[in-house]
C-alpha cells in the first residue's frame, strides 16, 4: 500500500513515482543533497508500504528515513532541511506519530535534517546507521512493537515549485521481519 497526496508546489520526481521512493537511497554526503527524490509539496503526505515486510522493534534504530538535507555556511554550521513528521501503522488505518519538534535545533523526532551518506553506487549501506546518515527512528519511542507502513507529512510548508516540501529518497528497515 502506498498513497501520495501532493501538497502545493509538489512535482519533482512524480514522473518516476512510485519507483523513485523504493530501492536504495542515493545520498550525496554532507554538503550536497541527492536528487533521486519525490517532492511532497507544502503539507504533502506520503504513505509507504513494504510489501509483506514488517518493521520490528529491535535494539536501537528500527528504520531510517532519507531526505536530501545538506550542510552549508561559512563555518558549515547551517543545515538546509525540509522537515517531515513521521507516523507508523501496522494496518494502514491506525497511526502512531513520532513527536516532531521542528522548532528545536536540531529538530527532534522529525525526518529531513540529517545528511544522507548511504549510496549503493558507493557501497555505503542504508541498513547500517553507523554509516548511513539519514534520520533514525526507534519504534520503542512511541510504544509500537511492529509496523508495516510509514507515513511522512511535510511540516514546514516551504519551497518553490516543483521542489517544495519534504523530499523523500528512501526508507530503510534496520530490523525487519521478512515473510
Amino acid at each position: 500500500m502506498e498513497s501520495f497526496e501532493p501538497g502545493e508546489a509538489a512535482g519533482f520526481g512524480t514522473e518516476r513515482y512510485p519507483e523513485v521512493i523504493y530501492g536504495l537511497p542515493l545520498g550525496n554526503g554532507e554538503t550536497q543533497g541527492g536528487i533521486d527524490v519525490l517532492s511532497l509539496g507544502r503539507q504533502g503526505v506520503l504513505t509507504v508500504g513494504f510489501g509483506g515486510n514488517t518493521i520490528l522493534d529491535g535494539p536501537g534504530v528500527d528504520f531510517v528515513v532519507f531526505e536530501n538535507p545538506f550542510v552549508y555556511g561559512s563555518m558549515s554550521d547551517k543545515v538546509f532541511s525540509e522537515l517531515g513528521e513521521v507516523s507508523v501503522s501496522s494496518d494502514g488505518e491506525t497511526w502512531v506519530t513520532f513527536p516532531c519538534a521542528a522548532e528545536s535545533t536540531p529538530p527532534l523526532g522529525c525526518a529531513g535534517y540529517a545528511p544522507v551518506f548511504a549510496n549503493g553506487d558507493l557501497g555505503i549501506s542504508a541498513f547500517d546507521p553507523a554509516v548511513s546518515g539519514g534520520d533514525f527512528f526507534d519504534l520503542n519511542m512511541v510504544g509500537v512493537s511492529e509496523a508495516r507502513f510509514v507515513r511522512i507529512r511535510d511540516v514546514q510548508g516551504a519551497g518553490a515549485a516543483p521542489t517544495a516540501g519534504f523530499d523523500l529518497d528512501a526508507v530503510a528497515i534496520v530490523h525487519a521481519e521478512v515473510p
